[in-house]
This record gives structure tokens, C-alpha cells and sequence, in this order.
């Protein structure tokens, strides 16, 4: 008699490493046997929660139907009782456009979430940054978190959309636009799920709840910048030539969030947070899982062919911009005890110096061994957070509490973006509804009336942020989320405003003569571009 033979259970939920090689997966968790027999990163598709183990909803969510496309994005991110993460009214970009069902049903299916998340686990978490303490916060840390929270998860899965959108649009020749909106609404989907789930966490305030608001906030960072980005693509390659169409892209997004995470730290009250140096894991400097060939070289923005044209110009140009601020406090005798009095001037008057301490750190000589001289001032702005994660591990409590100050190795994306989040209110609130006037495409020479009408106060606080602007060109190739987004910023002001505002307001002396610095350095950056 012939015995029975037992059926064979194939392998349905085996690791991203075993189905590549397609090989049998004997899913043992954490790591299968295979996996960690070849010192490989073992990762899973993200699986349903089991009733036991929820407090969150399934994780595996159904693809959306046609009439999402047709869905602008949510405008109403966080909870308006939350002043930190309040949202912005102009997140709904007006260049995403419906694609049709019947186009829908013809191009490929949007990505899964499992596609997401392994795209994140090969390509975006190995990419968001170059910071060499960052990467297994990104690798280990956050794909494991985003694996017990859904918001992690969504907001994980809405950044992999972006970074996969920006892969398509970077490829020559250029994809269609209905595939690359289908990705791009996936991602806006998925932002909105998070943005939900982040809003009844901060209505839910719970110390062990802290964890997952503040890494979702990380990642949609990135996600808000790089989304713009695309956006410009879209708008650029639909064709249209709208001469007074506004320009899709603004920070307001970007600065709630950041402005979010710095407020809830501050309110974590707790002061045993340690420095970076003493809880940041080691596996982040030389965990084999990595895969990366760490070295000490400079980051990509300290390689940027303007670093040193920035580096010899922007002292110089630094001080007219201080000139024109004095020379303004002076006319509108606002000066009290060595102090600006007006409340406009005197939020100019802080985020200018915050700029200056920015450039400061950014060209200061690369060596490491010599101290550095920072003011006073420039300590308590860009000083790191004292706060405590009881809860969090020692990847999040590190980032949370890492200085400011760039160490010449280290990226510069992280300081300069500190402007958004630590300039005064006062101040954004002058420069932002300048900045959504800002156009799409020049209108030829903007006429004098359009400069007449800015006050110096907003035309000051315009100067300000194209000085920014221009730092900020540095990081383009260092954090593809932002990419060329300043440059977009700079042309979009110019375009409304021309490049002759300052110029104009401030006709005598040697604060208002020669050419504006952010101009120029816009031209020399296109013209380098252009030769190569």
C-alpha cells in the first residue's frame, strides 16, 4: 500500500529577498533562516493585524477606484484644535487633474502597498538622506515602527509614492502624465489617510502615542516638498501657457509640519534626553544590514558646483540685506535702546539674523579640530530640543535631539530647513501671502506698479526669503525632495515681482546699488546648467 503523500504548502507570504531569488521562504520572523545565513536584510510584505494584536485597523487597504483620481487632495489635514499641525488652505494643488475611467482602465494598476513598502525599503529609505547617524532610523527603525502604527504605515507608504514619481519623471524618455497623476494620487490618498490618523492622535494626547506622530511627521515632510515638485512637472508638461497662472507650489505645507514636530517637542516638558552622542544606536555607524559604504567625505551640497561662488559672495550680499533692514528701522524711527520696536521690522529683523547664523555654520572652515565661534544668539536658535521619549527608541530620541550646527561631514538639508521651523510667526505671516502671488511663468518685465505696491516691510521680508533661496540651491542633488524646488521658488517671485523690487525701494546708497544678489545667483546657476 502506498502511502498518502502530504500536499505541499507553498509559500505565500515569504520575505521580498526569497521571492527574488524565488526560492523558498521558510518565514521565520524576524529574519528567515536564508537571510540571515547571507548577512541580507530580511523584510516582509506588511501583513493584516489580528483582532489579539489591534489597536489600529487593517493595514492592507484596497486599491482605490476610479472616482478617487477624480478626488482633490484633503485640505484639512490635522484638527483645527491642534495649533501645531494647523493646516494650510492652499494644500490642494490646482495642477492634479482627474483622469478619466475609461483612460484609467488602460494604463497599469496603481502600486499596492506591499509595492510601496518594499520600494521605501529598497530605494527611498537608502535615499531620503545622506546623514551616515540617519540610516537605520530609516532602514531598521521606521519600517519596523510603521509595521504597529498605521499612521507610520500610511505616511511611510505616501513618501515611497512620491519618491517612486520622481524616479518616473527623472527617466528619459518621460512618462505620460496619467501615469505618473495615478502614482501621485495614490500618494495623496495615502498622505490623507495619515494626516487623519495623526489628527486623533494630537486630540488623543498619550505619552506613549508620541512616537508615531513624530515619525509620520518626518515623512511627510519630504512628502509635501517632493509632491509640489511633481506638481510643477505636470503643470510644466500639460502644455498650458497661462501668463498670470499662479504657481502651484508653496512652503505653507512644509512649514506646518516642521513648525509641528519643533512644537511638540518643546511641550514634552521632561529633560533627561541625552545628547546624540550618548543615544544614537550603534547600529546606525556599522550594522551590516545597511549595505552602505560609509565613509567621512564631504555630503553633495559641500561638492555643489555654487558652494564656492556662495561661499565668496554671500558675506558681501549678507551685509547690504543689513544695511537695508538698519536703514529702514532708522526712517520709520522705530529704534528703542538698540532695538527695533516695530513688530514687523523686528520679526525681519530676527529671521535675518537666524540666516546669518545659518550661512555662518554652512561656510565655516571645514575643520573639524578648530572650535568654532558661534554668538550667543545662534546658540539659542539652533541649540537642539531638551525633551524626553520615555517611550521611543534610541533611533527617534537621537534625531529629536541632535543639534542644529552641521558638523563638515554632515548634510546641510536639516539646517537650512530649520529656518521654516524656527523663524517667527510674525514673519511668515508677512512673507507667506507674498509668496502664493508668486507666478508660474514670466509676464515679460513686471511693470512699476507691481513693485510700488509692496510696502519695504513685505518687500524686506521678500529679500529675506530669496537670500534663503539661494542657500538653499545647494541641497537640490543632497535631498531629491527638494530637488529644484528653490529654484522654482526664486523664478516664481521674480516672475511677479521682478528682480529690480529691491532696487526700487531702496535707490540711494550703497544698500540699494548693484545687482540683486538672489538674481544673480539664479543666472549663474541656469547658465552653468546650461554648459553642461
Amino acid at each position: 500500500m502506498f502511502r498518502t503523500r502530504r500536499a505541499h504548502r507553498k509559500s505565500r507570504m515569504g520575505c521580498f529577498a526569497c521571492k527574488r531569488r524565488k526560492v523558498k521562504c521558510d518565514e521565520l520572523k524576524p529574519s528567515c533562516t536564508r537571510c540571515e545565513l547571507s548577512l541580507q536584510k530580511c523584510a516582509y510584505p506588511p501583513a493584516v493585524f489580528s483582532a489579539a494584536n489591534e489597536p489600529m485597523d487593517k493595514l492592507s487597504l484596497p486599491s482605490p477606484p476610479c472616482s478617487v483620481l477624480s478626488l482633490s487632495p484633503c485640505t484639512s489635514s490635522f484638527s483645527e484644535a491642534s495649533p501645531s499641525f494647523k493646516t494650510s488652505t492652499r494644500s490642494t494643488p490646482a495642477v492634479v487633474e482627474a483622469t478619466r475611467c475609461s483612460d484609467a482602465a488602460d494604463a497599469a494598476l496603481p502600486p499596492s502597498d506591499a509595492d510601496l513598502y518594499h520600494h521605501y525599503l529598497e530605494h527611498t529609505s537608502r535615499t531620503l538622506t545622506h546623514c551616515q547617524r540617519d540610516y537605520g532610523s530609516l532602514q531598521i527603525g521606521i519600517p519596523t515602527l510603521a509595521l504597529k502604527s498605521e499612521t507610520v504605515f500610511h505616511s511611510l507608504l505616501a513618501l515611497s509614492a512620491v519618491c517612486l514619481c520622481c524616479d518616473m519623471i527623472s527617466k528619459e524618455p518621460p512618462p505620460k502624465l496619467d501615469a505618473v497623476n495615478q502614482v501621485l494620487m495614490t500618494g495623496y490618498r495615502l498622505y490623507n489617510l495619515a494626516s487623519e490618523q495623526m489628527r486623533e492622535l494630537i486630540s488623543q494626547p498619550d505619552a506613549l502615542r508620541t512616537e508615531p506622530l513624530l515619525v509620520s511627521a518626518l515623512m511627510l515632510v519630504p512628502f509635501t516638498a517632493a509632491s509640489q515638485q511633481i506638481n510643477h512637472w505636470i503643470s510644466r508638461k500639460s502644455g498650458r501657457q497661462e501668463s498670470h497662472k499662479l504657481l502651484s507650489a508653496t512652503p505653507r505645507d512644509v512649514i506646518v509640519m516642521m513648525r509641528g514636530i519643533r512644537a511638540t517637542l518643546q511641550s514634552l516638558d521632561c529633560r533627561d534626553l541625552g545628547t546624540p552622542q550618548e543615544t544614537e544606536s550603534t547600529t546606525d555607524r556599522s550594522s551590516p544590514l545597511l549595505g552602505f559604504n560609509i565613509s567621512a567625505a564631504p555630503p553633495s551640497s559641500r561638492k555643489h558646483v555654487m558652494f564656492p561662488i556662495l561661499a565668496a559672495t554671500s558675506q558681501g550680499a549678507f551685509s547690504k540685506l543689513r544695511e537695508r533692514l538698519e536703514s529702514l528701522c532708522h526712517s520709520n524711527a522705530c529704534y528703542e535702546g538698540g532695538r527695533c520696536t516695530d513688530a514687523q521690522l523686528s520679526a525681519c529683523a530676527a529671521a535675518f539674523e537666524l540666516l546669518v547664523n545659518i550661512r555662518t555654520n554652512a561656510f565655516s572652515p571645514s575643520n573639524s579640530s578648530a572650535p568654532r565661534s558661534i554668538e550667543p544668539t545662534a546658540k539659542k536658535s539652533l541649540k537642539s530640543e531638551s525633551v524626553s521619549l520615555p517611550h521611543a527608541g534610541p533611533w527617534l530620541r537621537a534625531i529629536a535631539g541632535r543639534h542644529m550646527i552641521p558638523e563638515p561631514t554632515e548634510p546641510l538639508t536639516r539646517p537650512f530647513l530649520g529656518f521654516l521651523s524656527q523663524a517667527p510667526q510674525a514673519y511668515l505671516d508677512l512673507v507667506l501671502p507674498l509668496l502664493d502671488e508668486r507666478l508660474e511663468r514670466s509676464i515679460g518685465t513686471p511693470s512699476a506698479d507691481i513693485s510700488t505696491q509692496l510696502t519695504k516691510e513685505q518687500a524686506l521680508a521678500l529679500d529675506i526669503y530669496a537670500h534663503w533661496s539661494v542657500l538653499m540651491f545647494l541641497v537640490e542633488e543632497e535631498s531629491w525632495w527638494i530637488g529644484t524646488l528653490p529654484v522654482v521658488t526664486l523664478t516664481g517671485m521674480m516672475n511677479r515681482y521682478g528682480d529690480h523690487f529691491v532696487t526700487r525701494l531702496w535707490p540711494d546708497g550703497a544698500h540699494g546699488q548693484g545687482q540683486w544678489w538672489p538674481g544673480s545667483m539664479l543666472t549663474i546657476l541656469r547658465e552653468i546648467k546650461g554648459c553642461r
